[in-house]
């Protein structure tokens, strides 16, 4: 087996010999170099590549607090690096994440994520990866700044940022965060805390309002956040502004989604005038019907009175102190008098009806609605520059030259779709809209050190393959030249140099015989010379 094995590499060694042997010393010095070279530009990638990236761990005040750390980093095994000064660690990139948990479980903080992580991406490094960081890094600066209000222990923000496509109206789409705080029981958090909290985190997203943002009690698990909207919401309402301004925020959204749904304009901006009725009217409505089987009522209270007077009769009073009359006086001669006198209270059916109308109704058809619609003209500065009309003049100088607005004429659609869609009627709707050019720079991604190190590398290596490849497809190209020359060619050659190597050879030899003759026997080479003479002679 082993004699095999042996037997197999003296053939492959002769191998590789019989095709070293082909190239010229020339060659084979530069396939040498270029070997050489390729070597070394491959060394010098592997030691980028492999070599140990480090990012920020902690950043300490005190030699003391520095020390805990060395400790603990020490105590796992981690790979880190220190400062000259001391009090700034670095770990291994591939162990952040368990040099962050153990110093977060001896509660000593990790360096914040600053915006120089996320600008400085790697040659490997995408879009997404950008943005992901980008992400990570507004939610760790968030949750630092809410942390150091006093009301508030902890707090985690969870954000969503909508994917630029590149589209304007992906550009004009809000954030939406997501909040949960541990509250301190000491201090005191209400509603106008929670409502300020919204206001940062929507400031620090970019958003216009707080409308897609949610604050949530960890302990609790109610809603700080918004206040619940509807019926709730005017029950817990403390005056009718609030009201007020929850109704046109709610119909502001509305109008927002249904032109944005268009697709005809890039900004939007609604300003609702909602006029709400606060009286409070009780109306009372009485029914009274008879109960059934009586053409009245039922008696609640009667009362009945009669008189009656006898035949008699009756002097005429105070004539008995009169001696003398100077007038006639009719006797009475008496009769029968009769009285009847009769009260009665009907008790009939009722039905009362009470009637209290909703507190903070929207009166529509005297409510308003204004809106301001804003349509942008891309214009690029890369296809500016293209069509030739940067020539003579500076991307700034166009700008400001060809920065206009153009009011547009308003589809009477669009205020029915306003009015439809809020219930206001069309005569209280207004809307205007203008066309502005949106310019947008050509951008230009920086590039790392990094990088430009490992194209120049790679472009480097390719050449070396190239030339290498030529090289020896050129070398091949000669050896099939050479064998391509005819055996007969080959022959005459080979017989015209063996005849004049036969011939060298053979005058050489018949020389030497001749001169060794002539010193051996120099008597006879004499009588030969005088034979010769004399027969040429004769």
């Amino acid at each position: 087996m082993v004699d095999k094995i042996l037997e197999f590499g003296k053939k492959i060694l002769d191998r590789v010999k019989e095709w070293w042997n082909k190239f010229q010393p020339k060659q084979k010095t530069l396939i040498i170099g270029i070997g050489v070279a390729l070597l070394l530009a491959v060394s010098i990638l592997i030691f980028v590549l492999a070599k140990k990236q480090y990012v920020p761990l902690a950043s300490c005040e005190s030699t003391k607090e520095a020390a805990a750390i060395r400790d603990l980093l020490d105590g796992q095994d981690l790979d880190y690096d220190i400062s000259s000064d001391g009090l700034n660690f670095q770990i291994l990139k591939s162990q952040e994440a368990d040099a962050s948990l153990l110093l977060g479980a001896n509660d000593i903080p990790t360096a914040a994520y600053t915006l120089e992580d996320v600008v400085d991406g790697s040659f490997s490094t995408t879009e997404a990866d950008k943005q992901k960081k980008y992400k990570y890094y507004k939610e760790s600066r968030m949750e630092d700044h809410l942390e150091h209000m006093q009301a508030i222990t902890e707090a985690t923000v969870d954000i969503t940022i909508p994917d630029d496509n590149g589209t304007l109206i992906a550009q004009n789409l809000e954030s939406y965060a997501s909040v949960m705080l541990t509250l301190n029981p000491d201090v005191s958090f209400t509603e106008e805390n929670a409502a300020a909290v919204a206001r940062f985190v929507a400031t620090a997203l970019g958003n216009d309002t707080t409308d897609n943002v949610t604050i949530t009690d960890t302990a609790t698990g109610s809603t700080l956040f918004p206040v619940e909207q509807a019926y709730s919401t005017i029950e817990k309402a403390d005056n009718m502004m609030m009201l007020k301004q929850e109704a046109e925020s709610l119909i502001k959204n509305e109008v927002k989604q249904v032109l944005l749904g268009t697709n005809e304009f890039n900004q939007i901006e609604v300003a609702p005038n909602v006029v709400m009725d606060f009286s409070q009217i009780k109306t009372t409505t009485h029914d009274y019907y008879a109960p059934e089987g009586h053409d009245q009522g039922l008696y609640s209270h009667q009362e009945i009175y009669k008189s009656n007077t006898q035949e008699g009769v009756g002097d005429v009073p105070g004539t008995d102190s009169n001696s003398e009359t100077g007038y006639d006086i009719e006797e009475s001669t008496g009769g029968v008098i009769s009285s009847y006198q009769s009260i009665t209270d009907y008790l009939p059916g009722e039905k009362i009806t009470e009637e209290i109308p909703a507190i903070g109704t929207i009166v529509y058809n005297s409510s308003t609605i204004s809106v301001a619609a804003v349509r942008f003209r891309v214009v690029r500065e890369d296809d500016v520059r293209l069509q030739g009309f940067l020539d003579g003049i500076t991307w700034e100088e166009y700008k400001l030259a060809n920065d206009t607005r153009e009011k547009i004429e308003v589809d009477e659609d669009l205020v029915s779709l306003v009015a439809n869609a809020t219930g206001v009627p069309t005569r209280n709707v207004t809307v205007v809209a203008y066309e502005e050019v949106h310019f947008v720079d050509s951008v230009e991604t920086p590039v790392a050190y990094k990088d430009i190190i490992q194209i120049v590398l790679i472009v480097i290596i390719l050449l070396l393959l190239a030339f290498v490849v030529f090289m020896s497809l050129r070398t091949k190209r000669e050896v099939e030249e050479e064998e391509e020359l005819s055996v007969e060619d080959l022959l005459q050659s080979g017989q015209q140099e063996e005849l004049e190597s036969i011939e060298t050879e053979q005058k050489s030899e018949a020389r030497r015989l001749i001169e060794n003759f002539v010193e051996e026997n120099p008597e006879a080479v004499a009588t030969l010379l005088r034979n010769w003479l004399d027969e040429d002679w004769g």
